[in-house]
């Protein structure tokens, strides 16, 4: 079972010529409107993912919370439409929370609102964790307070369970973050932003995944874009994993399906190394960026095995 502890926000999406400069008003080409978040958006993407394996039982659950209206319990049925467990999901007094993307092409700006997202407690955590086993796994954003997701890893690693933590947005944290962390996954800017290294080539990458290394973290995979990741074991598996070419139309939710694919094949679905999880995720990102909207744009697991005709270890 895969618990994710995040983000679940109403998203509103811009589709524009261009991003707009500073002080300047533009009209959009397109909008469109439906479940975002961090957290919901990976959470979609495991049971996308998840359906060739799942026989219809639920692999992951959602823990998180959003506004008494109508927006969040249509938030709430969306989760389950995608076969998302709820039952740790909580309406509470508060708004649901927001994001408005604007993108244009490979570009893109976000401004999240945290409204119900921030009242997530210890005790949510604690009520969702209570029958976990060292077979479960835990996956953490940023998104929603920082001591509750400090507070998770902690307890999810007093069970044994597999920790894994998506820093986005980046901030700085304390160090028991990384010694509870068993798979770290940042981007560029969070990686330069964690680190102080920015890994603009492959000795900077390999810095900062030493430095990953060095506090604790044991699996680091640096997310690259089209580049696609760069990965490492503590040092015993250390490489780049290229990424597939494609017309890219909206990359908003490329981060959280590769977090999620390899949430997913590492370690739960058996048969996959590390390097081929990771190698299985960049393609899934893939297919995401060549589609339009947040979690419809998630792929199921026949199209990322199909799209490119090849076994997931196949190079």
């Amino acid at each position: 079972m895969i618990y994710v502890l995040g983000s679940i926000n109403n998203d509103i999406l811009l589709d524009v010529e261009r991003i707009p400069k500073k002080g300047e008003t533009i009209v959009a080409d397109g909008c469109q409107t439906g479940l975002g978040g961090k957290g919901a958006n990976q959470a979609v993407a495991i049971a996308r993912l998840a359906r060739k394996y799942d026989d219809g039982r639920k692999s992951v659950h959602m823990i998180g919370k959003v506004g008494s209206d109508a927006v969040g319990a249509e938030l709430i049925k969306k989760l389950d439409e995608y076969n998302v467990g709820t039952e740790y999901v909580r309406q509470v007094n508060r708004p649901t929370g927001m994001s408005v993307s604007a993108v244009s092409g490979k570009d893109n700006r976000i401004i999240v609102y945290g409204g119900a997202n921030l009242g997530i407690s210890k005790s949510d955590v604690d009520e969702a964790l209570q029958n976990a086993t060292s077979a479960d796994t835990l996956l953490c954003q940023l998104e929603v307070p920082t001591y509750i997701v400090g507070y998770a890893l902690r307890q999810a690693r007093s069970y044994g369970m597999t920790t894994i933590l998506n820093p986005a947005p980046a901030k700085e944290l304390p160090d028991d973050f990384y010694c509870n962390t068993d798979i770290i996954t940042p981007n560029k800017a969070e990686t330069q932003i964690l680190t102080g290294i920015n890994p603009k080539d492959w000795d900077s990458q390999l810095a900062a995944m030493k430095e990953f290394h060095r506090r604790g973290v044991r699996y680091v995979v640096l997310t690259l874009g089209e580049n696609g990741c760069a990965i490492s074991d503590n040092g015993k598996l250390v490489t780049q994993v290229p990424a597939r070419k494609v017309t890219a139309v909206d990359t908003t939710g490329a981060g959280d399906t590769f977090v999620g694919a390899m949430a997913l094949t590492y370690p739960h679905v058996g048969m996959y190394s590390f390097k081929e999880a990771c190698l299985f995720a960049t393609r899934a990102a893939s297919l995401t960026v060549s589609r339009h909207g947040g979690a419809e744009s998630i792929p199921e697991f026949d199209e990322v095995c199909e799209l490119y005709s090849k076994k997931i270890g196949d190079k």
